[in-house]
């Protein structure tokens, strides 16, 4: 018996070592699930191809007053968008129930948001969470595939595609993100690692080549990673500790007995939570994968990623 599982181990450590994700080996990414089914889905998923990135990319209606040298789209956070108001019943957009995720200027009734107009309007509406991603593979190969947002999973699945995220398709929607965010459920600690890379362009090669994200992808956490380190690095420093925070030892507790994120968190998931998951699109939680940190079940939607490749 003992042989045997020895034998699996080391059959499984093979297959894992022959396969990458970006420039990283598998085995090097994800240790804990060495199913053959599971290292099959990733292969797939890293095969295929998206034929209208370009056409989802332009589809988010993202601007930019100065767009980034060498970056393909634009950072959802920048401009940031601004409301004057005589009445808080009258805004354009109601405010989010968090305070964190806006700044009230009440002197000068003012209201300042940390992302794009687009961005705000759309975490504004009401029925954001019921619109789908959808995939639909283009000829019995299934390699070349087509992404599209529908307003819900029953229109996607009418229209022959194949739910891959709940909320809109964006620059993580990919099968490869996928194949990513599947590989290494535990992105919190490399996601650190790469947003303490001097400049944004070393950040974007950090989530490229070292955890293996598409390009349109790597911009959208470089940007998520820029914003959270200038609106919430204080923060962070405060609850972990400078010393902590610098040698990416910030192992304190995720939440509370009560669920509630922790201060860094928190900062993270209200000022830049709402630009990212408009620019990326796919999440962890909207994918259906749980991350390492402790959420609601309510919070992770239910996604049979195996389903693309059923005949």
């Amino acid at each position: 018996m003992k042989f045997f599982l020895l034998a699996s181990f080391l059959l499984c450590s093979v297959a894992w070592g022959q396969f990458n994700i970006g420039n990283v080996p598998f085995h090097k990414i994800n240790k804990s699930d060495v199913s053959p089914e599971k290292i099959k889905l990733l292969k797939k998923l890293w095969k295929t191809r998206a034929l209208n990135n370009l056409q989802i990319y332009r589809e988010l209606n993202l601007e930019s007053k100065k767009r980034h040298a060498l970056f393909s789209t634009y950072n959802p956070f920048r401009p940031s968008y601004v409301e004057s108001y005589e009445s808080l019943d009258n805004l354009r957009y109601p405010l989010p129930t968090n305070p964190l995720s806006f700044i009230l200027r009440e002197k000068i009734q003012r209201v300042k948001y940390y992302s794009q107009e687009v961005v705000v309007a759309w975490e504004s509406n009401p029925h954001k969470n019921s619109y789908v991603c959808g995939i639909k593979f283009t000829n019995s190969l299934k390699i070349f595939y087509r992404l599209k947002t529908f307003p819900s999973k029953k229109t996607a699945e009418s229209k022959g595609y194949v739910v891959t995220h709940y909320g809109k398709c964006g620059m993580c929607s990919s099968l490869k993100d996928l194949a990513v965010y599947l590989a290494k459920p535990d992105l919190t600690t490399p996601a650190r690692k790469c947003s303490k890379k001097l400049g944004i362009r070393s950040i974007k090669s950090c989530y490229k080549h070292k955890l293996g994200f598409s390009n349109y992808c790597s911009e959208q956490w470089a940007y998520n990673s820029e914003n959270t380190r200038k609106k919430c690095g204080g923060t962070c420093i405060k609850y972990y500790g400078f010393l902590n925070v610098l040698r990416n030892r910030m192992d304190r507790p995720n939440t509370d007995e009560d669920g509630n994120l922790n201060a860094c968190l928190a900062c993270d998931e209200f000022k830049s939570g709402p630009g990212f998951k408009y620019g990326a699109g796919r999440t962890r939680r909207n994918s259906g994968i749980t991350s390492a940190i402790e959420r609601g079940n309510s919070e992770i939607f239910d996604v049979d990623h195996f389903r693309y490749f059923e005949d």
